[in-house]
């Protein structure tokens, strides 16, 4: 009889072995595959951003025409990167030295703009 016991106890140790080890190997499988998603979220993001954010800012000089404000500028070359046409006239005015709204007709501005490529 003794042996029997010894062989179910046996028995019951590998097969708890057995199941810890399995248990072991399925959580590492769920850890590797939940990083592996997380990395490939990660890098699809981060290139969806990279797409959204090409654009760079450059500056160009702009002829003043007749009749035209730094109102009528902004119009032409202010993007969404500023918070509003007040900071874009702002930054003009700075770029330009300008110490009032107050342009000419014939006279050349530095204009900044957003885009993916120079004009």
């Amino acid at each position: 009889m003794k042996r029997r016991s010894t062989y179910y106890k046996k028995q019951t140790s590998s097969s708890v072995a057995k199941h810890r080890r399995e248990g072991l190997l399925s959580f590492r499988r769920m850890l590797l595959l939940s990083t592996a998603i997380v990395f490939t979220l990660i890098i699809v993001f981060s290139s969806f951003a990279d797409a959204h954010n090409d654009q760079q800012k450059y500056y160009t000089s702009v002829c003043v025409e007749s009749g035209q404000t730094l109102w009528d500028i902004s119009g032409i070359y202010y993007t969404p990167e500023y918070s509003d046409r007040e900071d874009y006239i702002q930054e003009v005015m700075q770029l330009n030295h300008l110490t009032s709204a107050d342009i000419h007709s014939g006279n050349y501005l530095i204009v900044p703009y957003y885009g993916s490529e120079p004009l």
